[in-house]
């Protein structure tokens, strides 16, 4: 099948796909476009946004108090007058200057590895390569999985494979595509649309900074010996595939590459091919923020779930997680449920989570989700959160929507990328992503895995207490020394009233200090040193380490600072 799209002066040469398979019909050269525009449009939330949304413009998602952000072309703004909107000039965006990828093969060989477009972003060969090497290269972390095939594979038209990978320290059924896993589950994804080049990347160094942390960084270690680590970092292949095929000037290319409704579309401006995977999905399907022309970006589809990638998707969920919620917009998912799913966007520095379809309803378990938002959002210097609704723009069918609607799951978007800046816009430059965009989401990451075993925060179950009675020496004003407990099989993260009871011998018990050592590295001060001239320590001590995965090694750390005493633990015991 034959695309004819803007951005290109020459034939396609970055078809993708994986080994013995046919790539998709050369493009047809078309004519270079103009200058793309972005406007700055009065919207307030409400309404009016959701009136913008339903004229079919291109709307980003980005919102400046009473205004969002529309791109289009030189006569964009006309049309938006003409409809009574106010609408001004914001940005005006060069022509493309086309520029290919430097290699053409569609070859998972290792030269893949190396293909890049725009300075440095992977392309699909190159992140597919990613994947195949790191599974050979690190096989008792990794497993790679084909969840399904993209349209245009489906259609025998080229596309690509579907992938993800699992990343976890292998046991007897890890990675297995169960929902009855014995590890909690977190899952993020990258370039569910396609343009949005910043969350591709951040997906590959994830990957890079699990497989290369193991081992030597305590935190990466304890999640990766309790949690399962699923990404996929290219949800929607076929609409990256254009994207990256302008090299040097990537395609604005949002959606799938699906040409059965709207062949027709241009290819210019806010015309393009294609379903918007974010409004496809039967989570109130066809409501606000989505359009029926198909044509426009936020196109729904010709039915809900219509599309090759988001049944895929679905699948892959259904596989992953337990269904743990009721059919009501209010129903909550039991407080033990477990997993947590982020779809990484861009651009707005903005954290998202369900009802994305109205706000009219909260979801059972918002203060759970909202609470979570909130530490993401500090972590990342100070990013809005909130319903779409009330911080964007209403938008149904989204994926995210559909996880916790069908799952019960807890479920996000990120917003990647300042509205304004060097750093800003779908296709910030490549230097950005050291200096931007993974220190801040490496956090976030970090964060929301280690959530991923409690996220609503519900009661632990099953871990019972654990004792370690070995005599250990506390020398006389030296140097610390540890006890260790391994906990396993305990699912959820430990409880906020966590009780360490500690039994020691000493003849002034003031010169001590005991912490207790999280399986991450993290330490709480459970005693401080003090002029308490007691012999012995006798007590329980309660400690919130909430944020903390139970299973792992947990250590006590103990020391005595001061001279003329000398004791030794005698033993301690841990209830999480």
């Amino acid at each position: 099948m034959t695309l004819a799209l803007a951005g290109v002066t020459a034939a396609a040469v970055v078809n993708g796909g994986i080994p013995g398979t046919a790539g998709p019909a050369p493009e047809a050269p078309v004519v270079q476009p103009g200058p793309t525009y972005v406007y700055k449009v009065r919207a307030p939330l409400g309404q009016a946004a959701q009136t913008l949304l339903g004229r079919g413009y291109d709307v980003l998602e980005q919102r400046e108090g009473d205004f969002l952000f529309v791109l289009g072309d030189s006569t964009t703004g006309g049309k938006l007058t003409g409809e009574g909107f106010t609408a001004t000039v914001d940005e005006v965006l060069p022509a493309p200057q086309w520029t290919p990828p430097s290699r053409k093969s569609q070859s998972l060989d290792a030269g893949a590895l190396e293909e890049t477009y725009y300075g440095g972003y992977r392309t699909i060969n190159a992140q597919w390569a990613h994947l195949d090497a790191v599974a050979s290269q690190r096989p008792e972390l990794t497993q790679v999985v084909d969840y399904g095939d993209s349209w245009k594979k489906s259609q025998g038209a080229g596309g690509y494979d579907l992938r993800a990978i699992c990343i976890t320290k292998k046991n007897a059924g890890d990675c297995a595509l169960t929902p009855n896993a014995p590890k909690p589950r977190f899952f993020v994804m990258g370039q569910l649309h396609a343009r949005e080049i910043t969350t591709g990347d951040v997906a590959y160094r994830w990957i890079d900074h699990l497989l290369q942390g193991y081992g030597r960084d305590a935190e990466v270690t304890a999640l990766l010996d309790t949690t399962e680590v699923w990404v996929v970092p290219i949800a929607n292949p076929d609409g990256v595939n254009i994207v990256q095929q302008g090299g040097n000037s990537p395609r604005y290319q949002r959606k799938n590459a699906n040409t059965t409704n709207g062949s027709n579309c241009s290819g210019t401006s806010s015309s393009h091919v294609g379903i918007d995977l974010n409004r496809n999905t039967d989570s109130h399907w066809g409501g606000e923020g989505t359009s029926p022309n198909p044509c426009d970006q936020s196109y729904k589809g010709p039915s809900a779930n219509s599309e090759a990638e988001t049944r895929a998707l679905q699948s892959l969920w259904r596989n992953l997680y337990k269904d743990r919620r009721g059919p009501g917009n209010t129903d909550a998912a039991p407080a033990d449920t477990t997993g947590v799913v982020i779809s990484m966007h861009s651009y707005s520095n903005l954290v998202l989570f369900p009802w994305g379809w109205t706000t009219q309803y909260r979801t059972g378990n918002d203060a759970a989700l909202r609470g979570m938002a909130r530490d993401m959002a500090s972590l990342a210097g100070g990013w809005q959160y909130g319903q779409p609704g009330e911080v964007l723009y209403n938008a149904a069918g989204a994926t995210d929507d559909w996880v916790y609607d069908d799952l019960g799951v807890a479920s996000f978007v990120w917003e990647v990328g300042p509205s304004s800046g060097a750093c800003s816009g779908f296709f910030p430059a490549y230097s950005c992503q050291d200096s931007t965009f993974w220190p801040k989401t490496k956090s976030m990451l970090m964060y929301s895995a280690k959530k991923a075993a409690n996220p609503y925060g519900g009661a632990p179950q099953g871990c019972p207490k654990v004792t370690n009675d070995d005599d250990v020496r506390i020398p006389d004003a030296g140097a610390a020394v540890t006890s260790a407990i391994t906990v396993a099989n305990c699912t959820a993260n430990a409880s906020a009233t966590t009780q360490v009871e500690v039994h020691i011998k000493h003849t002034y018990r003031g010169d001590l200090t005991i912490d207790l050592v999280a399986p991450d590295g993290s330490a709480y001060r459970l005693k401080p040193s003090s002029s308490d001239s007691g012999d012995n320590i006798d007590t329980t001590y309660t400690v919130d380490v909430s944020s903390e995965a139970r299973n792992g090694a947990w250590q006590l750390k103990v020391q005595d600072l001061y001279s003329s005493d000398s004791g030794y633990l005698d033993s301690w015991s841990l209830t999480l």
